[in-house]
């Protein structure tokens, strides 16, 4: 909705358990999302899969002029044509499915479930990658909300404006496809659906047609009310495809008993009755709809060009282009989370988080903020941590153990005083422990006159004044 009127009118998601999980492997072995939440979007055409069990060439199967003792694969066009190969790939059938909308799409952190990451962070005192933090919000619809932007127009031009649905929040380009909508599922906010007997149609019908989707009888395609009800059962419930995608479903019967099954079926007459007032005398749809349109549809109408919505209520909108605007742009951020990355510095500011970029260029977050300490001025138990991990950056714990006390057990009362420096170094931010358990020294890279190694028997070195 408006960023103007998100707090008063948008409803939050239910509360629950945060989907955020901070146990991330490292970058190597990452894995692609398991799930999108976008891949439910009709209409989206994917290039099939290449058969990897299709014979090879020359081998049983291959098509004329392919195997052996064939001859070479003809080139001509002239050849081609004589020998009955089509000159040209056949076009596709099917329905085009629209253009996306002309609109921007970015991807930003829902507010609760950002505070519960901003704790989990705290708690865990590790630094993890921002990108990863990114993606996380971005692979759980509950975790992320979607904006969408009209673009500026041309040559100073004006751009065009959304509308928003004030019942129901969804989004449309324009104010007939909000118009349709409207008409098809909140009509009955104000008028109550009334069955009536009425006659059956009359004259000599040869056909009807029929949705195969759904089964339901249209009526002919000559009848009056034929083209009302093609559009009505679209609207309500296969809006999620064109209307021209929707038509190549209809087909056509000659059957008498589907013939009188659709006359029984028309002969009952819907007729509209206000909520509020049912004394009144009762309406056709045509009556019923005109009154709606001019006394409620102003209401529900909310025009701009930047409205902030759920996740869960960008998958189903209805608007073909909108639809495939957002799919697209999920596809790209899929990749490269850059957005949502976008929108948690600020956040993880706010939030007194840290951020810092390693040598690599990659972006971590962290509760607590890099501090570096100089091992000259530090104890000579501190010192000897951080001069090993000056010189060995990445190790774990359990390594650092192991080389400043070569022989040692992990679980012996010496390497515990070993790393009892170590927990208070990370929570100063003089060592900085990531989300893999490797550790690090925030700072550049050791200075020339420090030592290359640790005196045997675990001595720490001299430290310089």
């Amino acid at each position: 909705m408006s960023t103007d009127e998100q707090s008063a009118e948008q409803p939050r998601s239910a509360p629950g358990d945060l989907v955020l999980e901070l146990n991330f492997v490292p970058t190597w072995a990452r894995q692609p999302p398991a799930a999108n939440p976008y891949a439910g979007f009709e209409g989206e055409r994917r290039r099939e899969p290449r058969d990897r069990d299709r014979p090879p060439r020359g081998g049983p199967g291959a098509g004329p002029g392919r195997g052996p003792g064939r001859g070479p694969k003809p080139r001509d066009r002239d050849e081609r044509e004589r020998r009955g190969f089509p000159s040209r790939r056949p076009p596709r059938e099917g329905p085009v499915e629209p253009a996306p909308a002309p609109v921007a799409v970015s991807f930003l952190p829902e507010r609760r479930h950002l505070g519960v990451l901003a704790h989990e962070l705290r708690a865990s005192g590790r630094a993890y990658p921002l990108a990863d933090l990114a993606s996380r919000f971005l692979q759980t619809p509950a975790c992320h909300e979607v904006k969408i932007e009209a673009r500026g127009g041309s040559g100073g031009q004006p751009g065009s404006q959304l509308v928003q649905c004030r019942a129901c929040q969804r989004l449309f380009q324009n104010l007939s496809e909000f118009t349709g909508h409207a008409l098809a599922v909140h009509l009955d906010t104000v008028f109550v659906r009334e069955q009536q007997q009425a006659e059956p149609p009359a004259g000599a019908f040869n056909c009807v047609a029929r949705c195969r989707l759904s089964g339901e009888l249209l009526g002919p395609p000559n009848y009056h009310a034929y083209n009302a009800r093609l559009q009505e059962l679209w609207r309500t419930r296969f809006a999620h495809m064109t209307l021209d995608e929707y038509r190549s479903h209809i087909e056509t019967v000659r059957e008498p008993e589907q013939i009188e099954k659709w006359k029984q079926s028309v002969s009952v007459r819907t007729a509209y009755r206000f909520k509020d007032q049912p004394e009144l005398p009762t309406l056709s749809e045509a009556e019923a709809q005109k009154i709606f349109a001019e006394q409620h549809l102003p209401k529900l109408a909310l025009t701009g060009r930047r409205f902030i919505i759920r996740a869960e209520l960008a998958q189903q909108l209805t608007d073909q282009g909108l639809r495939r605007a957002v799919r697209e742009s999920w596809f790209r951020e899929s990749r490269h989370p850059y957005s949502v990355m976008m929108a948690l510095r600020p956040a993880f500011h706010h939030m007194h988080l840290y951020l810092f970029r390693t040598a690599g260029g990659q972006t971590f977050a962290t509760s607590i903020q890099p501090h570096p300490l100089e091992p000259r001025r530090a104890v000579k138990s501190i010192a000897e941590v951080l001069h090993y991990l000056r010189r060995h950056p990445g190790c774990a714990r359990h390594e650092l153990v192991e080389k400043l006390r070569p022989g040692m057990a992990a679980d012996s009362p010496q390497a515990a005083m070993v790393l009892s420096p170590l927990r208070w170094l990370i929570e100063k931010g003089h060592v900085i422990e990531f989300f893999d358990g490797t550790l690090s020294v925030p700072g550049g890279p050791p200075s020339a006159h420090e030592p290359h190694d640790h005196a045997p028997g675990g001595e720490a070195p001299a430290a310089h004044p």
